[in-house]
């Protein structure tokens, strides 16, 4: 059995596959929790669309090259916009007007799957909010200098290769707040 696939208007295949991965990712969390026939059931649906759509994300295409550029710019304007900040003794908000410490973490991940999903042809930056409350943030400093030193020397000869990136950034920056969370490094708001 075929998983359905929602036609978007003007949906991309790389959306298409990134809504997938989120909702296996969801279904996964839930599974851990507690182990469902829905939850098992929508990972393999999930999985399915992925392993479906790989081979036309596998195929060789110029154009994908300009989503790594995007990520290249992001990560280079957001270490500096950090490094501005330090200069003048303030950090960026975690919080952005929200409960939630991992708002500013879920800015970037946004940022980087607009440049994904859109081919490159958009590449949102984010807008720091700043704050006086210091928190290591060098953790994300050194996630903007790992994607640079990492793609600079590099080119996406596919959509399959950029999505790959987008999935380690992701995971990378995840992993890096998670850790900063449960060292109390994420400062008080």
């Amino acid at each position: 059995m075929k998983p359905p696939i929602k036609n978007f208007s003007g949906s991309s295949i790389l959306m298409i596959t990134v809504e997938a991965i989120e909702k296996f990712q969801a279904a996964h969390l839930s599974f851990l929790k507690k182990e469902t026939e829905e939850s098992t059931e929508l990972m393999a649906q999930s999985l399915q669309t992925v392993k479906m759509l790989q081979a036309q994300l596998s195929s060789p295409d110029e154009t994908a090259d300009q989503i790594r550029i995007g990520f290249l710019q992001q990560a280079t304007v957001l270490e500096k916009k950090i490094q501005n900040l330090h200069a003048v003794d303030l950090y960026p908000d975690l919080y952005r007007d929200s409960e939630s410490q991992f708002m500013l973490m879920n800015d970037i991940i946004n940022c980087f799957k607009t440049a994904l999903i859109s081919k490159g042809e958009a590449v949102p930056l984010v807008e720091l909010s700043t704050t006086v409350n210091p928190w290591k943030d060098y953790g994300i400093v050194a996630f903007c200098r790992d994607v640079t030193n990492n793609l600079k020397n590099t080119k996406f000869k596919s959509y399959w290769d950029a999505l790959q990136w987008y999935e380690k950034n992701k995971s990378t920056l995840t992993y890096t707040f998670e850790i900063l969370s449960m060292t109390g490094n994420l400062g008080k708001q």
